[in-house]
């Protein structure tokens, strides 16, 4: 059973060059091997005819010390080689995983999750180097080396060379169904590792609650048995390691011990020389060692296939976005961004909105409200299209959303999220990230127009000023501006505030929520806050809940009304008052 993985496969793209020079390097150097034993053969073979060997002691040197640094020349080659694939497959694997991270629109993130998306990914690479600068070289040569060795030595004993061939070609089948035991053995080994480890580190965090409770000695008991299972487990995974090794080892010497035999025989009956016989017996092991390199190496390879199943997701995830510029247009005409009869679910989840229909008038400010969960977020994701409807249509000035492209969208339409993400480096290479060709003077105006025109003119380096790790050097205030002006840079038309003061000091919120009402005057703005009292000046407020539009219309009309709307007001004037 060959340890292939289509997964690594579809990742060795660009590798097959690499592998196959360190499997001709291999090659070589078992040539090395063999014109080595041949020499050393001939040369001890004649030290029973002095005849024969006078004058020639000398050449025979002089030939095992050229062949001995040609080999370790090989050797030498070949350890560069493995470094420089396992390089470049480090290199491409991470290329082609993290460039299908980017790629994920919100739909795939929520899926495999960010965090666990990029560990495992980096784990992953780390994991399956080896299967491409190891074993499929090592996989390579074992078929090759015995049958090189095969038809090397049949000339002397036809027997021989067909039995350590035959042997040879079987140790590989036998390796891999005592390696599969092994890897079960090995699963049920962390698993009861894990199990102990976790009820250790509960009783110890929960120490003084045991002992209240008069449970020590109950915990201590448990406790023990689980660490008897992990002993169990142990000597069930260390009897069958060590029970495929004297089975492989055994064999191996039992074919050595064989062809010994055979050769013995043959020297007996004169058939074959002493130099012959040499040859055989130090041919014979090298016939395993190749499979040898292969059992070692299996074991990495069954790691790396691990390994490959958490990033399988990742690449398989299709990231083919809909792109149809013959789409109908919005039959209403309507001027601005409108929604119809729009859902959408996550996977493996409930619907986050079910019908929802909505209208973004141009030059308006729309506010987005509801209880945590309600698809604020959800919403603001679809007009970004980081995600697309599983039904109904939004369609932007008259076109659906569906016939533009995402980056021609995202021209017209921006977003200021809850937790603004800055790239070590400056504030200039930050803002030039939405404009690429703003000039020093525009990225100063947006600056100022999102509120920390008085920062700059502080600070001594102005737009060379490094901003940190993450944005570390600025306040959780300044960071969100700097979102802004970022939004502003983009000249979109529309700009989406995604709960865009939730993170910051009521100072700062009151500095932004008077930079959003600046530009009210020029811009489209939807605007999505738990605070009602920051969105009571909107021209038009959706009430979501459960994923739905539960009421829409202004302030004063919704408080009227009453309902969920009026609910959540009066809700938050009662913590208001208690804080």
């Amino acid at each position: 059973m060959l340890l292939m993985n289509k997964t690594l496969i579809k990742l060795a793209r660009g590798l097959w060059g690499w592998i196959l020079a360190i499997a001709a390097v291999s090659f070589l150097t078992l040539i090395g091997t063999t014109a080595l034993a041949e020499i050393v053969g001939g040369f001890l073979g004649d030290l029973f005819d002095p005849e024969t060997i006078l004058g020639n002691e000398w050449s025979a040197v002089s030939a095992a010390l050229l062949v001995s640094v040609f080999t370790f020349a090989a050797q030498l080659v070949k350890g560069l080689l493995e470094y420089k694939t396992a390089a470049k497959a480090r290199g491409s694997m991470r290329a082609q995983i993290f460039s299908k991270v980017l790629e994920l629109d919100a739909g795939g993130i929520e899926k495999i999750g960010p965090v666990s998306a990029i560990t495992a990914s980096v784990d992953a690479v780390e994991q399956m180097q080896g299967y491409f600068s190891t074993y499929l070289p090592s996989l390579i040569i074992s078929v090759v080396s015995p049958v090189y060795l095969f038809f090397h030595l049949k000339d002397i004993s036809t027997p021989i060379a067909v039995l350590l061939l035959i042997v040879s070609l079987v140790l590989l089948p036998l390796n891999n169904v005592f390696r599969k035991k092994i890897e079960q053995l090995r699963k049920g080994y962390w698993r009861s590792l894990d199990d102990m480890t976790g009820y250790y580190m509960d009783s110890l965090r929960g120490l003084t609650t045991l002992k209240l409770f008069d449970r020590d000695q109950e915990h201590s008991r448990v406790l023990g048995e689980k660490a008897d299972v992990l002993n169990k487990n142990i000597n069930k995974f260390m009897k069958i390691n060590f029970t495929s090794f004297l089975v492989t080892e055994l064999l191996i010497y039992a074919t050595v011990v064989v062809a010994v035999i055979d050769c013995a025989m043959r020297l007996g009956q004169g058939s074959i020389s002493i130099s012959q016989a040499l040859v055989v017996l130090m041919l014979s092991y090298s016939y395993f060692s190749s499979a040898k390199q292969l059992m070692s190496a299996s074991h990495g390879a069954l790691t790396a296939i691990s390994a490959a199943d958490k990033v399988e997701e990742i690449l398989n995830t299709d990231t083919a976005r809909p792109y149809n510029p013959s789409l109908p247009a919005d039959p209403q005409k309507f001027d601005g961004i409108r929604m119809e009869h729009v859902s959408y679910g996550y996977e493996g989840r409930s619907r986050a909105l079910s019908d929802v229909s909505l209208e973004i008038p141009k030059g308006s400010v729309v506010a987005l409200v509801g209880m945590s969960g309600c698809g604020k977020s959800t919403t603001a994701s679809l007009l970004m299209r980081f995600c697309d409807p599983k039904s109904g249509h939004i369609f932007m000035d008259g076109k659906d959303y569906l016939s533009m492209k995402p980056e021609e969208l995202r021209k017209h339409i921006a977003m200021v999220p809850q937790q603004v993400n800055l790239f070590s480096g400056t504030i200039r290479d930050n803002l030039l990230m939405a404009a690429p060709n703003a000039s020093d003077a525009q990225l100063m105006e947006a600056l100022k127009e999102a509120g920390l025109g008085k920062f700059m003119a502080a600070i001594e380096n102005g737009l060379d000023y490094d901003v940190g790790n993450a944005g570390a050097s600025l306040s959780g205030g300044q960071r969100q501006k700097m979102g802004i002006a970022r939004a502003l840079l983009s000249n979109a038309e529309y700009m989406i505030f995604d709960e865009a003061t939730s993170s910051v000091d009521p100072e700062s919120e009151q500095e932004i929520w008077d930079t959003i009402g600046n530009l009210a005057h020029t811009r489209t703005l939807i605007i999505i806050s738990h605070r009602m009292s920051t969105v009571r000046g909107a021209d038009c407020i959706y009430v979501l809940e459960k994923g739905a539009v539960a009421q829409s219309g202004a302030h004063d009309e919704l408080l009227k009304r009453g309902g969920l709307y009026r609910e959540l007001v009066v809700r938050q004037q009662a913590m208001e008052a208690t804080a």
